[in-house]
């Protein structure tokens, strides 16, 4: 059984919740606040967050980013508000999905299934690892490794994102392309999304000491992940004779 920890301090729609999801074999535990939810995080393994942005002691956008720098669990972010500003905000600090309230039970449940699944399938391929941008993709451990060997934690989705472009290096992917890799039919991403989530992975990548430039965006198609930085204009790559 998967363990879901809920951070709703709603008390009706949590135990909703939290029935439902029981019926869809996930053991949940919810808990009322973000103080509650760090401590239940820190000290427990658990599958997958729900967090709502509505919580009384602290802004779900922070305890989303408090949680994403800790560890890549997959958080799925739900709440009442309306405006794509907390959506957009979100994914860009690495939630891997967003609900608005109100929404049924089983559209949500497909969503973080979605999540799930698509770890479980890179989990399959324990033994590849993939060339990005200086560093390596681990297929096995979900995450990208630098040129020290060091680990730089990726969200689901961002794991998956990278994942697709890393299998086709050099070969630009529509956004359609990559809306398709990285959700289903049930829970699909946005064009807009996708471009978020492409500069926070270039953010990751620059920090972790990698060649962000490497991943290009090709204006009106979409995106490619280079294998080798292109020369600068008037480069060759030898020394240049002089005059005698």
């Amino acid at each position: 059984m998967k363990r879901l920890l809920l951070i709703e301090d709603d008390d009706t729609f949590g135990i909703l919740l939290a029935a439902y999801f029981k019926t869809a074999s996930y053991l949940t535990e919810r808990v009322g606040s973000a103080e509650a939810g760090l401590k239940r995080l820190d000290r427990e393994s658990w599958d997958a967050v729900i967090i709502d942005l509505n919580l009384p002691d602290e802004d779900g956008i922070v305890l989303t980013r408090m949680v994403r720098a800790r560890s890549s669990i997959p958080i799925v972010v739900v709440t009442g508000r309306h405006g794509a500003e907390d959506r957009l905000l979100a994914l860009e600090i690495g939630a891997d999905d967003f609900i608005t309230k109100p929404f049924e039970p089983r559209e949500l449940v497909l969503r973080l299934n979605n999540i799930l699944r698509r770890g479980e399938r890179q989990d399959k391929n324990p033994a590849i690892r993939l060339g990005c941008a200086g560093g390596e993709l681990d297929l096995a451990g979900r995450t990208l490794l630098n040129g020290a060997g060091d680990r730089i934690d990726l969200s689901a989705v961002e794991f998956a994102m990278l994942a697709v472009l890393a299998r086709s290096p050099d070969r630009v992917l529509t956004r359609a392309q990559m809306i398709d890799a990285v959700t289903s039919g049930d829970a699909p991403e946005t064009e807009r999304a996708i471009d978020i989530r492409i500069s926070r992975l270039r953010r990751k990548l620059a920090e972790a000491g990698l060649d962000a430039a490497l991943l290009k965006t090709v204006r009106g198609y979409g995106y490619k992940l280079e294998t080798t930085p292109r020369l600068q204009a008037g480069s060759t790559g030898r020394s240049s004779r002089r005059d005698a």
